[in-house]
C-alpha cells in the first residue's frame, strides 16, 4: 500500500489564517451586552419551550396549565418532567440534551 501526499495550494494557509482570525475577532456576546446592544440573556429568559442558559438546558412553560415533557438525550436515558404553569425547569446539560417534546398535561 502506498501513501500519497497531496501538495497544498499556496492559498490554503492564508485562507485558513483568515478564517481563524475572523472567528477570533467576532465580538464577545458579554461585551456586546455591556455596550448597549441586545442582551442575549434577557431574550433567553423570555423564551418558551426548550432554551439554553449557559451550559444548562432549560424548559419554560408559558401556558396556563402544567406540561408533561419528554426529554431525549444524546447520551444516557430519556426522561419525563412535569413543568408547572409559568415555571422554568432545568432538564440537563445543553451539550447532552437533544430535544424536548410536550406530551400533554400533568
Amino acid at each position: 500500500m502506498s501513501l500519497t501526499i497531496k501538495k497544498l495550494s499556496r492559498f490554503t494557509l492564508p485562507v485558513t489564517i483568515a478564517a481563524i482570525s475572523a472567528t477570533l475577532l467576532t465580538p464577545d456576546p458579554a461585551a456586546a451586552a455591556s455596550t448597549g446592544t441586545v442582551n442575549e440573556r434577557s431574550y433567553v429568559t423570555a423564551a418558551c419551550g426548550l432554551y439554553r442558559d449557559g451550559d444548562a438546558a432549560m424548559y419554560k412553560n408559558c401556558s396556563g396549565a402544567g406540561e408533561n415533557i419528554f426529554v431525549t438525550y444524546l447520551l444516557g436515558g430519556n426522561t419525563y418532567f412535569c413543568v408547572g404553569a409559568g415555571e422554568a425547569r432545568y432538564v440537563g446539560r445543553w451539550s447532552n440534551v437533544f430535544r424536548a417534546y410536550n406530551r400533554g398535561g400533568c
